[in-house]
């Protein structure tokens, strides 16, 4: 095998702090969210890595609770996996399962 010529690399000299910071993320899947992060769930399922009919979800509304999946969203209107419309002023809460 024919022998390759040695890479050039510089001695590290000066102190690294890279990882002096830390945080800790609370995972949050089956958290219930308030009525005032409605929206954030929605964008967080519509616009997150995957398709939103994989994400089960469990939305509780005035009239009924509903363990499905999202299609699609217009305007003040969510449509579900099931053919379902459901008014976005009317959900009380969602629940990732």
């Amino acid at each position: 095998m024919k022998k390759l010529p040695k890479i050039y690399h510089e001695d590290i000299t000066k102190e690294i702090k890279n990882n002096k910071k830390v945080s800790y993320v609370e995972k949050d899947s089956n958290r219930v969210y308030e009525k005032d992060k409605i929206n954030e769930v929605l964008k967080e399922v519509f616009n997150g890595i995957g398709y939103s009919f994989n994400i089960p979800l469990r939305i509780e509304t005035v009239d009924k609770t509903y363990e499905t999946s999202l299609i699609g969203k217009s305007n003040n209107y969510l449509i579900t996996f099931d053919n379902d419309t459901i008014l976005i002023n009317d959900i009380k809460s969602i629940k990732k399962l």
